[in-house]
């Protein structure tokens, strides 16, 4: 049995590699193609593309807003249509007795500062706590408060109309457990918030990297709806990896 050449490399050629790529691309081995266009846009180019998304998100806030709360309902979120901060926090407290929640975690985000949540918990005897990390004991703390949580509630820093989603964006006082840990998820979601479709969000993170020097964060929670698998005899089972009920206050 001839034993192989000790100085070849393992595995398939580079070259037949790469011309397994082009033939399943339907391309030739030729020059590389232009740049993708986008990847050419100056700081100045996306503020003015920024503009222009936000006085187009103003002149169709309305009809926004109805396809966001659409959306988000087929996507399995209970949306509730606030017209004011008072109906947003008793629909909160009725779904927490409702649900004899006894302890809650919430973001540290500023839709918070307007919406008095943790008055309306201390009022029902509850307990509520902010995500606010500090020390290592503290993390740890803080973790125990959400396993021990049956409601957590959170802002969103972006909602998108065409998916029905809300994103949130990682940093100090917000802590993604808080939307995936307790067994119910309430968002908050403002109209300011809203865009149209997932093109507008990725130009207006485009622009964030340029301004901060291309740091923009490490990961984008996407949040559509409860959490589903279909991992188990390919069956849709909700709250597995996360929440099995959510509910979106859409306020405005």
């Amino acid at each position: 049995m001839a034993s192989p050449d000790a100085g070849a490399a393992p595995g398939t050629p580079k070259s037949e590699f790469l011309q397994s790529v082009r033939d399943t691309l339907g391309r030739s081995a030729g020059p590389p193609p232009e740049r993708y266009h986008r990847l050419e846009e100056s700081l100045a180019d996306l503020e003015q593309r920024a503009a222009e998304l936000r006085s187009r998100l103003r002149e169709n806030q309305g009809q926004l807003l109805d396809r966001f709360a659409d959306m988000a309902a087929r996507g399995g979120w209970n949306v509730y249509r606030s017209p004011g901060v008072e109906d947003a926090v008793g629909y909160i407290e009725t779904l927490a007795r409702r649900l004899n929640v006894q302890r809650a975690v919430r973001s540290g985000q500023p839709v918070f500062e307007g919406i008095p949540v943790d008055a309306a918990f201390s009022n029902n005897g509850a307990t509520i706590t902010t995500m606010v990390h500090g020390d290592a004991a503290t993390r740890q703390s803080l973790r125990e408060e959400v396993r021990r949580a049956g409601l957590g509630l959170t802002g969103a820093d972006y909602a998108l109309a065409e998916t029905g989603s809300i994103v949130i964006l990682p940093r100090r006082g917000l802590s993604r457990l808080v939307s995936v840990v307790p067994p119910v998820h309430v968002a908050l979601v403002r109209p300011e918030e809203l865009l149209e479709s997932l093109d507008d969000l990725f130009l207006l993170r485009r622009l964030e990297y340029y301004r901060n020097g291309g740091e923009m964060g490490s990961y984008l929670n996407f949040i559509t709806g409860p959490s589903r698998t279909a991992d188990i005899e390919m069956t849709i089972v909700q709250g597995v990896h996360g929440p099995k009920e959510v509910h979106l206050v859409l306020l405005g």
